[in-house]
């Protein structure tokens, strides 16, 4: 190691570190703590940042209405269902349940976008003829819903919050 400054107690390194020599045993002392300090800093609150960002999303993933308080209705459409898989809700960052009344026909309904997944006449949810089924975004989410029906019919869709 070549050195810039030779004595009998301090040398300092090219590198910008002080060897101090105490006892025959050399220390070295980092001359850029503050550096270190800073950088580890940013790197804690980085990662303090990032879990709070996760923590604050499971309450729009696991959302519902608390028990024993009504949720308000904010949409209601009257979509034409076929024998062609379409969507039937698309995501959304705050619902607490989504309702649909079918009338004539069966549907096969989808719960997400994962993988792809698309509903057909043997694959998804089955849901009735002329039923009304409640389902809560804290087992089903507020993510994406595709429907496939047996027959071409309209359908009655709620979106509660």
């Amino acid at each position: 190691m070549s050195s810039a400054i030779y004595s009998d107690d301090y040398r300092l390194s090219q590198r910008g570190r002080f060897l101090v020599k105490t006892n025959n045993n050399m220390k070295i002392i980092d001359k850029h703590p503050i550096a270190i300090t800073v950088m580890s800093l940013g790197i804690i609150l980085s990662v303090l940042f990032l879990a709070i960002s996760f923590i604050s999303q499971i309450g729009v993933l696991m959302a519902g209405a608390p028990s024993g308080l009504s949720a308000t209705v904010a949409t209601t459409s009257r979509p034409v269902v076929t024998t062609t898989a379409g969507t039937l809700f698309a995501t959304s960052t705050m619902c607490a349940a989504r309702i649909i009344s079918t009338a004539s026909s069966s549907v096969m309904l989808t719960f997400s976008d994962y993988a792809g997944q698309t509903p057909t006449g043997s694959f998804g949810h089955f849901q009735a003829t002329s039923t009304n089924v409640v389902y809560d975004s804290g087992q089903y989410g507020c993510g994406l819903v595709k429907v496939w029906s047996f027959a071409t019919q309209q359908v009655t869709v709620t979106e509660t919050q």
